[in-house]
């Protein structure tokens, strides 16, 4: 055996500084469990993965002066292991060193030494496949167009790593635990129990999320309904004790473990539905809910919000305290799937769970990606794909499927539009109706109060009071992610069908799916600051409008690339589209609540909009007479820099901040070159 110091022998496998011995990089890249066998774990020799199953010493460090990492087994070291060369000018991006440790809650903490910054450079190490729609294509396929080609364009948010990407590990060291008797799954119940919230907090986070949060997932009173069923049970009283006895919780947990046993019985009414699973019946699923509801909170609230300075340790600080949630999210989903069942609310708890990862780790994460995969196999498994009229009135628990697979083939959409990775759903293989455009007041109290409304409807199914409802959003939303799943087939699938007729098609269902919409849903730039458009409308109507643009984006550069248009309606709407998204940002005192998902929507709409403009100026500059385009050349630049210091203004705590900060420099550097092109 070599007596490199980086290399041990076989007996000599070190532990972690938590005490637990390393997993192997494949499987601590896959965030699963590892037997830790030597040479070679189980795992990594029944997926015949021999070569690549490498101990490493300390695998989330800075590397070595060298380049390489030192891997403790095998001695070959494996290549090209998280490096890059500084070379012409390119930016190599290091992995930051962490260190465990304990919160005052019991949940396992990563602090970080150092955290990388976007100044580090635009370079950055992908996170798998980006294909040909993602937010960035547009300046990677012109990058021999932008005069620098040491502009290099990647999409990675995993760089930093913080804890909630560690969650599987997490689970599992929790599962491991001997601090309390009984089995693993109640003492990580125990766990996530101990977490909750005293109900004084639970009840401001819950009024908070019920009066400013979008809920998509599920209707908010049926969350609410879960949360007072909560603190009513017979068990409540174990949660109002300070400190909690870890028996009673103990109890709490073994009572929900025997409920996630027996199946959950679909009833149509909702009261039904609600005895079904909570009270004496209460679940994981249940919980998870309460306890997505109450991240979704935390992460709405503004970052210096005075309720953070009323809790203790990592909870002072939003992030922190939104993570520590989250995290029994996900145990609930593991606690849940423990009988391999799978019901309505378990497929909901993965939506809120997906939502979650999103904002915390970032769009463009693998582990987002992982995510989505488990939703869309999960709803399928469901049957929620097929939904066949029965011919009965519409009920709570129809209505409630709908709107939950709507939501799901939305999320697959936008997730293929973002990354340019083929969707897991095809609308061809799919039989769903869209939600009707009812309140969910209406769908809790069902019977004669739910028929009234739906006959009430218009013969398209929309409301008649102009209110925009979460399930009006969902419905219209539905309705352009069907005509996306085309514009995708276009975008990824075989060249061939991509004809102008084709293109033309599609743009006019767009424009006729927009404009078919009710009037108290459309977009007017003048309503802004009206008393009879108070903001939260404004916001979905500008939302929708954004969204409706990204679509329709995405074809007017495939038309301009395939020579079908000359280019100057892409333009127009890479104008219109910029112009709204920096709107988002010049107005964003007035929608506090949403700005967690800000740096989502530069992604998906600065981005690739501010990508068009800025090609096309730069050819303007480099050969005046070689276009006859109109680019408004000051509104453009105005509304470039206006982005920029969107850019700049979100947040490191944001899943996304890597990818802004990368963003905004390359659109800076860009813009220096069209105000000073012989510089």
């Amino acid at each position: 055996m070599s007596s490199s110091p980086g290399l041990l022998s076989p007996t000599a496998l070190p532990r972690r500084r938590n005490g637990k011995p390393p997993s192997c990089e494949p499987c601590r890249r896959a965030k699963v469990s590892c037997d830790h066998t030597l040479p070679v774990c189980d795992r990594c020799r029944r997926r015949k993965v021999v070569s690549k199953c490498v101990y490493l010493t300390a695998p989330m460090t800075r590397p070595v002066p060298d380049g390489r990492r030192k891997p403790i087994l095998p001695p070959t070291p494996s290549s090209g292991s998280g490096e890059r060369e500084r070379d012409g000018g390119r930016v190599s991006i290091d992995a930051t060193p962490r260190r465990l440790s304990r919160s005052a809650s019991g949940g396992l903490n990563v602090d970080v030494a150092t955290k990388p910054t976007p100044e580090s450079g635009p370079f950055i190490k992908s996170g798998g496949f980006f294909g040909p729609t993602n937010f960035s294509a547009v300046f990677m396929e012109n990058r021999e167009n932008l005069g620098n080609d040491e502009i290099q364009i990647s999409v990675d948010s995993d760089l930093h790593v913080p804890s909630y990407e560690s969650l599987q590990s997490q689970t599992f060291l929790m599962l491991a635990g001997k601090q309390h008797c009984g089995s693993p799954r109640v003492a990580l119940g125990t766990k996530v129990l101990n977490a909750m919230p005293d109900e004084h907090t639970c009840k401001f986070l819950l009024e908070w999320y019920f009066e400013k949060c979008h809920e998509s997932s599920y209707p908010k009173h049926s969350v609410l309904a879960l949360a007072n069923s909560f603190w009513n049970s017979s068990f409540a009283g174990a949660f109002n004790k300070e400190p909690r006895n870890t028996d009673d919780l103990e109890q709490v947990s073994t009572l929900l473990c025997k409920n996630a046993e027996r199946a959950l019985q679909e009833f149509e009414d909702f009261d039904d539905w609600l005895a079904s699973c909570s009270g004496s019946n209460f679940r994981w699923e249940s919980l998870g809910a309460v306890y997505g509801a109450l991240t979704t909170s935390i992460l709405s609230l503004p970052e210096r919000d005075a309720f953070f300075a009323t809790q203790r340790g990592d909870r002072r600080n939003r992030r922190d305290f939104a993570v520590e949630m989250k995290d029994c999210v996900q145990a609930c989903i593991t606690l849940s799937n423990y009988m391999d069942l799978i019901n309505v609310p378990m497929v909901a708890l993965l939506v809120k769970n997906l939502v979650l990862q999103t904002v915390l780790s970032g769009d463009a994460s693998l582990v987002v990606w992982r995510q989505l995969g488990d939703l869309v196999s999960s709803s399928t498994a469901l049957g929620l794909h097929r939904q066949i009229d029965t011919g009965r009135p519409p009920s709570y628990l129809s209505e409630t499927k709908k709107r939950l697979f709507t939501v799901v083939f939305c999320f697959d959409k936008g997730s293929a539009l973002l990354t340019g990775r083929p969707p897991a759903l095809s609308y061809r293989y799919t039989r769903f109706e869209l939600p009707l455009d009812l309140s969910e007041e209406v769908l809790v109290q069902g019977g004669e109060v739910l028929q009234e409304a739906v006959a009430n409807l218009d013969e398209n199914g929309w409301n008649q009071d102009g209110q925009i409802y979460n399930t009006t959003a969902t419905r219209a939303h539905g309705m352009l992610a069907q005509v996306l799943n085309e514009v995708l087939e276009l975008s990824l699938g075989d060249k061939d069908v991509c004809t102008a007729e084709k293109i033309s098609y599609l743009m006019g269902r767009i424009q006729s799916i927009y404009h078919n919409l009710p009037s108290f849903y459309h977009f007017k730039l003048s309503d802004l600051g009206s008393p009879d458009c108070p903001d939260r409308k404004f916001w979905r109507r500008l939302c929708l409008r954004l969204i409706m643009l990204e679509h329709r984006l995405l074809l007017e550069r495939l038309a301009h690339k395939e020579g079908f248009l000359d280019g100057q309606s892409m333009v127009d709407c890479a104008r219109e589209m910029l112009e709204l998204t920096v709107l988002l940002w010049v107005q964003r005192d007035r929608f506090t609540e949403h700005h967690h998902d800000f740096d989502w929507m530069l992604m998906c709409w600065g981005v690739p909009s501010s990508g068009v403009l800025c090609v096309e100026l730069l050819k303007q500059v480099k050969a005046p007479h070689s276009t006859k385009l109109v680019l408004p050349r000051s509104e453009i630049v105005q509304n470039l820099s206006l982005l920029i210091g969107f850019l700049e203004w979100v947040k490191p705590a944001a899943g996304n901040y890597q990818l802004c900060g990368r963003m905004k420099l390359i659109i800076k550097r860009i813009l220096d070159q069209i105000l000073n092109p012989g510089a």
